[in-house]
């Protein structure tokens, strides 16, 4: 059950321009957010800038749900990465949902054990996977997640980086390496998996 489809509610829509901060990490968790239309990245950065992508989240998806249940700052960064819309809803009213509706805590309770799976994934890759095997893996995962029953998957190759931990160089030569093996084709930005059950294999 989605946020907007619950009547006893009026949550406040809140729009972000791109590139602006919806919340930074250390501050508190006093709201649930939702995204309504647009993308937002999630993120930590370095002492140099660089970024490293939690993940990337549309319409549908809400961030920060961990600190807010957990009452714990943000680890992370929120920032608009286009010019979105955002619902917002004071904590409070937020776990008087979770009472109130039982198929929005199970929507939540789903999303949650989702992203518990996608970090676990992604540290056993990063921890013992070489860049190709590590590279591939998340871009099954995006394809599974984001339903691409045609196979096309829209994500630069900077966003690859970010959320693998991999220099950009190192994700064009990978996909090079792989596109010639017959696995996939990139076209115009995207990439085109011919057999998504092979990609590991």
């Amino acid at each position: 059950m989605p946020i907007e489809i619950i009547i006893d509610i009026s949550p406040l829509i809140k729009n972000f321009d791109r590139e602006e901060i919806i919340y930074n990490p250390g501050s508190s968790a006093q709201y649930y957010f939702e995204v309504k239309s647009g993308e937002v990245r999630v993120v930590n950065s370095n002492d140099e800038g660089k970024e490293f992508v939690q993940g990337l989240y549309k319409s549908g998806d809400c961030i920060g749900l961990p600190s807010l249940i957990c009452a714990r700052p943000y680890p992370a960064a929120a920032i608009a990465h286009t010019d979105c819309e955002m619902y917002v809803v004071p904590g409070e009213q937020f776990f008087r949902l979770l009472s109130l509706y039982p198929e929005f805590h199970l929507r939540i309770s789903r999303m949650l054990s989702e992203r518990l799976l996608y970090k676990a994934m992604m540290l056993e890759e990063v921890a013992i996977e070489e860049g190709e095997h590590r590279l591939l893996t998340l871009i099954h995962y995006l394809m599974r997640k984001n339903g691409a029953s045609n196979r096309t998957l829209k994500m630069t190759k900077q966003q690859l980086a970010d959320m693998s931990g991999l220099r950009v160089e190192t994700v064009i030569r990978i996909l090079k390496k792989v596109e010639e093996k017959g696995l996939i084709n990139t076209h115009r930005g995207n990439i085109v998996c011919n057999n998504i059950s092979t990609l590991l294999n």
